[in-house]
């Protein structure tokens, strides 16, 4: 039976948010461009890992991407 230390193994992957895209897609989300800020994110080649963080961070992006 596995314990708990071999299921935290598989940790989720750290993405530096003040890196990458996130500083421009913050100056356009919080400028009021979100659908500018959606574009810019869904023309990098993000990975699974920076999704989440900016859905964290901005959960209002999927009423956006959703529309």
């Amino acid at each position: 039976m596995a314990d708990k230390s071999d299921k935290n193994e598989a940790a989720e992957a750290v993405v530096d948010t003040q890196a990458g895209i996130f500083p421009k897609f913050r100056k356009l989300w919080n400028g009021g461009e979100h659908r500018n800020a959606v574009e810019l994110a869904k023309s990098e080649k993000l990975s699974e890992a920076e999704w989440a963080a900016l859905i964290a961070e901005f959960p209002g992006i999927i009423d956006v991407v959703n529309q």
